[in-house]
């Protein structure tokens, strides 16, 4: 196995590994550790099961099911199916996913640890996703700020990311009542420490981020539109350009990501993507 960074901003490439084959236990905390140094790792030309898919994802922990039931892969409830194609005229995935700049599952309790897509069929030169290291969005704020975000919480809500992200855009069918219902607004640090690194990060999005805990709602906004704006500057955001066979493994708790939409129904794109579960942001 070989990881090499593949910008100065985040990420690493991983080769001469293929992930459909079992791991041992010392690669597994090998890209543990990688994963949480450089935020996202990149298999190229994997080629994989749903089994195998699943079996990767765990060697990492638990799996997570979407609340989104209507898009995952039939037969394996673990992997959650993003794509615009349509069989018999019906979706075999849900379309225009993420396209906002999120954390995934952030509006849980016990957010995602981490994420693992792998794209089966991309359109080509299209379809790219963002990333910004949330380590250096934090650690570039000047102390005075750093001073006043380091007791606050934030509240992310999902139904917040349904109507504002996802209703009235025709790509996904609105989430349930009950949906929702499983779904409470939490609170969440602003800042968090990554349990494994040790480093800081900002942790607040604008896709599931409402409103700052205790403070005025107009000051809020202000703080947190600001947040958002830092840490989507050119200085901590890298661009991932897809192929077919590409399997990113990207950590949730200190990253955020946000889809790119530049194709159209007959540019087919398919990915699979396996959640991990976390724990409680601290």
């Amino acid at each position: 196995m070989n990881i090499q960074p593949i910008s100065p901003v985040l990420g690493a490439e991983v080769s001469a590994l293929d992930i459909a084959k079992p791991l041992d236990a010392e690669a597994v905390e090998m890209l543990r550790r990688a994963l949480a140094d450089h935020c996202i790792l990149v298999f190229r030309n994997q080629s994989l099961t749903p089994e195998q898919h699943i079996a990767f994802s765990r060697r990492f922990g638990s799996l997570a099911e979407h609340v989104l039931q209507d898009y995952l892969l039939p037969g394996f409830p673990q992997i959650y199916v993003i794509s615009n194609v349509k069989e018999d005229g019906k979706p075999v995935g849900r379309a225009g996913a993420g396209q906002y700049w999120h954390s995934d599952l952030s509006y849980m309790a016990k957010p995602s640890m981490g994420s693992i897509m792998y794209a089966l069929e991309v359109p080509p030169g299209r379809g790219d996703t963002l990333f910004s290291n949330m380590y250096r969005a934090y650690e570039a704020l000047p102390d005075h700020k750093k001073e006043t975000l380091k007791n606050l919480k934030a509240v992310h809500d999902f139904a917040f990311t349904q109507k504002t992200q996802i209703a009235g855009k025709g790509l996904t069918k609105p989430a349930s009542k009950e949906t929702l219902a499983k779904t409470p607004p939490v609170e969440h640090p602003v800042v968090r420490t990554h349990p494994e690194s040790r480093r800081k990060a900002l942790y607040v999005n604008p896709g599931m981020t409402t409103h700052l805990v205790g403070v005025a709602e107009d000051q809020s906004r202000a703080m947190l539109d600001e947040l958002f704006e830092h840490a989507v500057s050119d200085d901590f955001v890298c661009r991932h350009r897809w192929q077919a066979g590409d399997v990113v493994f990207w950590d949730n708790r200190c990253s955020m990501h946000c889809a790119i939409n530049d194709y159209d129904e007959n540019d087919r794109r398919l990915m699979w993507r396996t959640t991990i579960e976390g724990d409680t942001p601290f």
